[in-house]
């Protein structure tokens, strides 16, 4: 999509509309900004209490169970994806239009969560082997090896909770309500690290106690997200057929570059297993975990940047360019203390046994600054109706980072893991700029390199928020942009209905 198709902008008010407009001083604060603040700050939130939940498994359950525990997760997640085929970003898409299609939406997941996922659940127990007598002997458990039947059995359970709690957040984005989605996401950890610390206190933690206590925390997530639903008068329970048609046609092409996206990220650990053994897989998990704490702003910006993507009527092309060199300039700077404290940091928290998961982190760290702009970017290029373009991005890193494991982790252990999805990372960041630019046509230099006015401009802007949060009035936010248009829309991005 080009500049030249996007929406323009409001007319400005007419001399009668000025005198007539209210105080600019008592301006709200603009819902673009609010809502990647607010996300911003729930992620901080989610990567303290993420970090916290790891240091507590890893001391707790060391290496081997640590490994175990990231494995059945892992399954889950990834067995959820394919089963929900897509329907989490469609039901974003088709939530937006108005409350009774998104009733529709949201009885559609709740049938899907019911049937596909409890089918999955069956389907998954009989591939692995179980229920069994002996050592589970399924087509999976040769995939996945290492796992108990009932370690299993609790990875099958909480395949139909990923289902609902991934299709449920996407429909509060597709309802713009940002800070209800980052709340839960936050409250889902807070949840398990308060049990796991709790259950620690007072007996020894075990592998199968940890995997009952995410059991939980899904069960408490999906009650939060049909809560909200409600009071957003979107949860229905009359399911359509003709939009359910509707989800399934854009799944199809949205799922392919999902799944390849999630195995870019975690198919290394499934190999590790493979090659290397359960331990090493668990070392691992804490290098992916730490380096990944840094895209929890670029996911922020993404989160705001797809709720904003799915309105035709928003320059989302300007707003992906704002958003994008503002993440990477963040992670860029974030990046460079966690490779020079990285080793010693993961020696200190996590002990002497996980000490080559802080020389793995420094080398996985160029490739998770370069994908932040993956996770702002593609959620423009999905959000545009082209999935399918993503698809093929996707994919292409996938193919990369599947090519170079095979090759790196015999020989290089976990050090070869973290380089070859470093790689994978930069290639298909440099694949999703040549796209946003011909979607877009905005350029690299104003898509990548952060300029002065962007920071002088969301610097007074959070102050701004922050005073209007206290309860304070504050001058007009008027007047802060420095003349730059991408700043400007950063504080004065207005949506439809509330121009002032």
């Amino acid at each position: 999509m080009t500049a030249s198709s996007e929406a323009p902008s409001a007319p400005r008010p007419g001399p009668a509309a000025a005198e007539l407009a209210p105080d600019p001083s008592r301006r709200p604060a603009s819902p673009l900004l609010r809502d990647a603040f607010i996300t911003i700050v729930t992620r901080f939130g989610l990567a303290i209490l993420i970090f916290a939940t790891d240091i507590a498994l890893a001391r707790l359950l060391g290496p081997s169970a640590k490994g175990r525990f990231a494995l059945v997760l892992l399954y889950s997640q990834l067995a959820a994806l394919i089963v929900g085929w897509g329907m989490d970003q469609a039901l974003a898409v088709v939530a937006g239009r108005d409350r009774q299609t998104a009733r529709q939406g949201m009885a559609n997941a709740l049938v899907w969560t019911a049937v596909a996922g409890g089918s999955a659940v069956l389907l998954s127990l009989w591939l692995y082997g179980v229920p069994s007598t002996g050592p589970p002997d399924g087509p999976l458990s040769n995939l996945i090896p290492n796992l108990s039947s009932a370690q299993f059995t609790y990875a099958a359970l909480a395949l139909p909770g990923e289902l609902f709690f991934s299709i449920g957040l996407f429909a509060l984005l597709g309802r713009k309500k940002v800070v209800p989605y980052s709340l839960i996401r936050v409250a889902r950890r807070a949840i398990l690290l308060a049990m796991i610390v709790a259950i620690a206190a007072i007996a020894r933690l075990s592998l199968d106690v940890a995997l009952v206590i995410n059991l939980i925390s899904l069960v408490v997530t999906a009650i939060l997200i049909l809560w909200v639903a409600a009071r957003d008068d979107t949860l229905g329970f009359r399911p359509s057929m003709r939009l359910l048609r509707e989800e399934l046609r854009f799944g199809t092409r949205s799922l392919p570059g999902s799944l390849a996206e999630r195995l870019q990220f975690r198919g290394d650990a499934f190999l590790i297993n493979l090659f290397l053994g359960v331990r090493q897989t668990g070392i691992y998990s804490v290098t992916s975990g730490l380096a990944e704490t840094l895209w929890y702003i670029p996911n922020a910006m993404g989160t705001v940047m797809f709720s904003r993507a799915v309105d035709p009527k928003l320059d989302a092309g300007r707003i992906a360019a704002v958003l994008t060199r503002t993440t990477l300039a963040v992670a860029l700077v974030t990046a460079i203390p966690a490779w020079v404290l990285g080793p010693r940091l993961v020696r200190i928290v996590y002990g002497a046994q996980f000490a080559d998961a802080g020389v793995a982190l420094r080398l996985i760290l160029p490739g998770i600054v370069a994908y932040s702009v993956v996770a702002v970017l593609s959620r423009y290029i999905t959000g545009r109706g082209r999935p399918g373009t993503g698809t093929l991005i996707l994919v292409a890193g996938l193919a990369l980072n599947i090519g170079a494991n095979l090759f790196l982790i015999p020989a290089y252990g976990i050090r070869g893991a973290a380089a070859a999805s470093s790689l994978s990372y930069i290639v298909t960041a440099a694949l999703t700029l040549v796209v946003f630019h011909r979607l877009s046509d905005r350029g690299l230099r104003e898509t990548l390199i952060i300029r002065p006015s962007d920071i002088r401009a969301l610097t007074a802007a959070t102050r701004a928020l922050i005073d209007r949060a206290r309860g304070r009035r504050t001058g007009p936010l008027v007047g802060l942009r420095g003349g730059d248009p991408a700043a400007d829309l950063v504080i004065g991005e207005s949506e439809p209905g509330e121009e002032p």
